[in-house]
């Protein structure tokens, strides 16, 4: 088995050259891999941060069609991670959620309303719109009320919010976007978002204008 140093260079590789495929057959032969992603994925500025994201999707998939119980029980160290008791805050916890549900989709139904719920929680909203939407592009359905915590976070002084809510709206697809949408065309905040494996700064009034006029590529 090898050293836990050399477990986390291995994915970290792995990570960099977008072999997910890699992240989760390690993960089969380890547990500590799921543990590896946790702790990559603290630091949101960081492209490996978002891919330890989208590796955590693939990983808990391969270990539900093996061991349904085992994925089980990393969603709730995930949702174990954003309560109080836990005496931290799971910040990559909601978009870690949707990567699960997007690669099982029919066997994590139950987890949609979960996330969603999360956008209570002051420090996790940018976490949850950017959830929402990667939900919505996988063609997931939403729970009612999804809308609304969209339009939410359009008004949201802070701009990851705001920006994420824009991008989740696009995700919504035409007709289901909230019209207030284009009262951010000249907001010159910027904020990260990941989309295609890659993180990039992204003005929202550019955004909310591609969006607003149908252009956004989806």
């Amino acid at each position: 088995m090898p050293r836990t140093a050399s477990l986390k260079n291995e994915v970290i590789q792995a990570l960099l050259d977008e072999d997910f495929d890699r992240v989760a057959r390690l993960a089969l032969g380890s547990r500590r891999v799921f543990a590896i992603l946790i702790s990559l994925a603290y630091n949101k500025e960081s492209l490996v941060a978002w891919r330890a994201v989208e590796a955590m999707g693939a990983a808990v998939g391969a270990l539900a069609d093996r061991e349904p119980g085992a994925a089980r029980d990393i969603i709730h160290r995930l949702l174990w991670s954003v309560t109080e008791e836990s005496g931290a805050i799971g910040w990559s916890a909601p978009e870690m959620l949707a990567e699960i549900v997007v690669s099982r989709p029919d066997s994590f139904q139950d987890l949609p309303p979960i996330i969603i719920s999360l956008f209570e929680e002051p420090p996790l909203k940018p976490s949850v719109l950017w959830a929402i939407g990667r939900l919505a592009a996988a063609g997931i359905s939403l729970p009612a009320g999804t809308r609304g915590i969209i339009a939410a976070g359009l008004r949201a002084r802070d701009p990851a919010a705001r920006g994420m809510a824009v991008w989740a709206a696009a995700c919504l697809g035409p007709g289901k976007m909230p019209s207030s949408i284009s009262s951010l065309a000249t907001d010159a905040s910027r904020f990260l978002l990941y989309r295609g494996h890659e993180l990039a700064a992204v003005r929202i009034g550019t955004l909310a204008r591609e969006v607003f006029h149908g252009l956004q590529d989806k």
